[in-house]
């Protein structure tokens, strides 16, 4: 009797082990799971888990994790509270992912949600000015999700989180960046936790390519989801880049502005091309924003390469290896049945066919709270003869007197003819002076040499409209929204030459809105 007692408590202990065990066992698949970004099963285990051990401190924190994940940061910081206050040995990252849970909790607390296509779609943004940029992001959304959808054969389950951040220290709270690196190399939005997060256009002097920035985080949100996150930087960042204004192209392509090709070209000369490596943990690490710059251009051009040769079935193939655990190198070579070093060496002779000798200096993004440059201060290197056209030119603006203005800015454009400031002064003037032409004649090589200066954008489309071109018009105005959507030109101009009475109504009371007037 006292043996079979004992050997009843004995099975007792070992159910009782089993019992403690089998949370363990489920804990560790949804950390997987989570860490795989497939967040719809970590859900289906935690269901259970949560409802049989509320109080476990590894459940409470796949819990807070999971939350975090799908956009409940509230849920996710007292979930990570009660996590911590189980006494947890060790503790781990608990501490650092609270205070980044907390934070994100209260930079977007009081944020306006926005939803589309039946919640497929979340934008969230500080209510005021910001609003204007929804109805432009959910349309970059739709047209980016079809997109991708195309080109990698893959949908993401949804539901596809945007969120807009006034400024980079906004933006520097919800992440691990700092604002020092998100200055330093002009990082501007970035993709994490499934969800997008950008920087306001507003946050800039002049704009940045906002609605390509939000195709390009969306880019990164499917190759998380595709390659369970084990796609490398530098794979992610050219796949990104390549496919960024696929939105709005019919076919993809590694687009850089001339200013770029030059640093592509300047560093193939003197050997200094950046290696894939240096990219990781991110290139808002790189030292500058030139290198951040390079390093786009070098793995979008490698990518490109690779699907001009290969096709995009062998980048979906590279990928899939990736999620089956290949090193990147590796599974790219395997997809396309050649040798990373020939791949290599191929995406190095298609640089070597790019070269332009008369490329643009490269000019760094300046960022509103950083005091960053104004028109005058971009004209501080300007030759003091050229400088003194400019304020002369600036005075007679002023009085409304357009053409003598123009004839001032002219000379002070002989004097810096690279400067894009100076250039669109020059084209305004021309344009308020009833000269049309003139100020086509003085845009259009700015716009060319410095596609992302929204200012010489708009104005082209406000040159355009008045020459009659309405459908490049409306191009050139649409383009310039996609840059700077708080200059209220391009919205006017659309209040013209819209292409249907409803866009036209549209826009004309966003130009109002943003101070602007529409033209009868």
């Amino acid at each position: 009797m006292r043996l079979g007692a004992l050997t009843l408590l004995g099975l007792l202990a070992g159910a009782a082990t089993a019992a403690a065990q089998a949370p363990a066992r489920d804990l560790a698949r949804t950390e997987l799971a989570v860490a795989e970004l497939r967040l719809e099963d970590a859900e289906a285990i935690l269901e259970d888990l949560y409802r049989d051990h509320p109080s476990d401190a590894d459940v409470l924190r796949q819990l807070a994790l999971v939350r975090f994940h799908r956009g409940d940061y509230p849920g996710a910081t007292r979930a990570m509270e009660r996590s911590l206050s189980e006494r947890p040995r060790p503790a781990g990252e608990r501490p650092m992912l609270l205070e980044l849970m907390r934070a994100t909790a209260e930079a977007t607390d009081g944020y306006v949600q926005s939803v589309a296509a039946g919640g497929r779609y979340v934008v969230r943004y500080a209510p005021g000015r910001d609003e204007a940029l929804v109805p432009y992001a959910i349309q970059a959304l739709a047209r980016m999700d079809r997109a991708l959808q195309e080109e990698l054969g893959y949908r993401h389950p949804g539901p596809i989180r945007l969120e807009i951040h006034a400024n980079a220290e906004e933006l520097a709270r919800v992440s691990t960046l700092t604002v020092e690196d998100i200055q330093r190399t002009g990082t501007i939005a970035l993709c994490k936790w499934d969800r997008l997060m950008v920087t306001s256009p507003r946050a800039l002097l002049r704009g940045y390519p906002w609605m390509d920035t939000i195709a390009h985080e969306m880019v990164h949100l499917y190759l998380a989801r595709m390659s369970q996150d084990r796609a490398p930087v530098w794979v992610q960042e050219g796949v990104a880049k390549l496919l960024e204004r696929r939105w709005r192209k019919r076919v993809a392509r590694a687009h850089l502005t001339p200013s770029v090709q030059g640093l592509v070209d300047r560093a193939l000369a003197d050997d200094a091309l950046i290696p894939f490596e240096r990219l990781h943990p991110s290139i808002a690490l790189l030292p500058s924003q030139e290198d951040a710059a390079l390093a786009f251009a070098q793995v979008s051009t490698f990518l490109e390469a690779y699907v001009a040769d290969h096709g995009r079935d062998a980048l979906r193939d590279g990928i899939a290896r990736m999620r089956r655990g290949e090193d990147a190198r590796d599974a790219l070579a395997a997809a396309a049945e050649v040798t990373f070093a020939t791949l290599e060496g191929r995406w190095r002779d298609t640089l070597a066919r790019r070269g332009d000798d008369a490329a643009p200096a490269f000019r760094d993004m300046q960022f509103q709270e950083a005091g960053g440059e104004t028109d005058d201060a971009e004209l501080a290197e300007v030759r003091a003869e050229g400088r003194r056209a400019v304020r002369l030119g600036d005075l007679l603006w002023a009085r409304g007197r357009y053409a003598a203005a123009a004839r001032e800015y002219g000379q002070a454009l002989e004097a810096a003819p690279e400067d894009p400031v100076i250039a669109t002064r020059l084209a305004r003037a021309a344009l308020a002076a009833g000269d049309a032409a003139g100020a086509e004649e003085a845009i259009r090589g700015v716009v060319e040499r410095y596609p992302e200066h929204a200012p010489a954008r708009a104005l082209l489309g406000s040159v355009l409209r008045a020459r009659g071109a309405r459908t490049e018009a409306r191009h050139q105005a649409r383009l310039a929204i996609a840059i700077n959507p708080f200059d209220p030109r391009p919205h006017c101009d659309l209040a013209e030459v819209g292409r249907t009475e409803e866009a036209r109504r549209a826009e004309a009371g966003r130009c109002q809105a943003l101070g602007g007037a529409p033209r009868p």
